[in-house]
């Protein structure tokens, strides 16, 4: 199977595949409008408390109440995100240790398939480059122009 193949088959999208322009319109204007629900609250932000004294920038607010009540949530955020940094640490840790010890473990591949590849190759090798022990411990081997594998020779080699 070629890799155009399997992609079509594993991995689909209706945003960029042909077609489907009601998708793509609809994905894009949500796309569009979250980006500006987060880009208003943030410029209203910086333009009102660290851009206050710039003359160049459209101020949101230019009242004391509103820098009073944004230097409030400020303490207000920072103790939140330490307590949110801590909340995702403590369950990113839970959750690995119960990755690790609770959640059942199955083997993807055929064993005794595996065992009958590898010995296929340790003899293929065997023939075509010496011995597992002499080409485990030679320092220097050149490899003769004959003993050169060809591009598919090992996926032949498992399919027989």
């Amino acid at each position: 199977m070629e890799k155009k193949d399997v992609m079509k088959q594993y991995v689909t999208d209706k945003y960029f595949s042909k077609g489907h322009w009601w998708t793509k319109i609809w994905q894009t204007l949500v796309a569009i409008i979250g980006w500006i629900c987060v880009a208003i609250p943030v410029y209203w932000t910086v333009s009102s408390t660290v851009l206050a004294n710039n003359q160049r920038v459209i101020h949101a607010w230019k009242y004391e109440e509103g820098k009073t009540l944004f230097y409030f949530f400020d303490r207000f955020f920072i103790i939140a995100f330490i307590i949110i940094a801590i909340v995702v640490i403590i369950s990113t840790i839970h959750n690995n240790h119960r990755v690790k010890q609770h959640i059942s473990k199955e083997i993807q591949y055929d064993q005794d398939e595996l065992d009958i590849r590898k010995r296929r190759l340790n003899d293929f090798y065997g023939h075509r480059f010496g011995q597992q022990t002499f080409r485990q411990h030679v320092k220097h081997y050149t490899v003769d122009p004959e003993q050169n594998l060809e591009p598919d020779e090992i996926h032949k080699l498992y399919e027989d």
